[in-house]
């Protein structure tokens, strides 16, 4: 699993991507001609602390490891309000995967 680190690729990726969503993550997709990246975002205005938002990326990230998605590059967003468990979060991005 690569994670998308470019500043231009992400700009990209928020200006043309298409948007699916599911229970609690909105997830932003776009084609790319490399392989596939990744990247986890959870809002600091809902979750002060670092804490709470590393851990729900940690949850997205185990989640996304068994994923297989060729050549996108895919932006997970976290839009709940509380900390969730790993079963939603495996749950929602199993969703989105669906229906890509």
């Amino acid at each position: 699993m690569k994670t998308l680190k470019n500043k231009m690729i992400i700009d990209e990726l928020f200006k043309n991507g298409k948007n699916i969503s599911s229970d609690v993550i909105l997830a932003k997709i776009l084609e790319s001609e490399s392989n596939s990246s990744f990247l986890f975002a959870v809002s600091s205005k809902k979750f002060k602390r670092a804490v709470d938002r590393n851990y729900i990326k940690r949850l997205m990230k185990e989640s996304v490891r068994k994923l297989t998605a060729s050549n996108k590059n895919i932006a997970f967003i976290y839009i709940g309000n509380s900390i969730p468990s790993f079963a939603d979060i495996d749950k929602s991005i199993s969703k989105i995967t669906d229906k890509i």
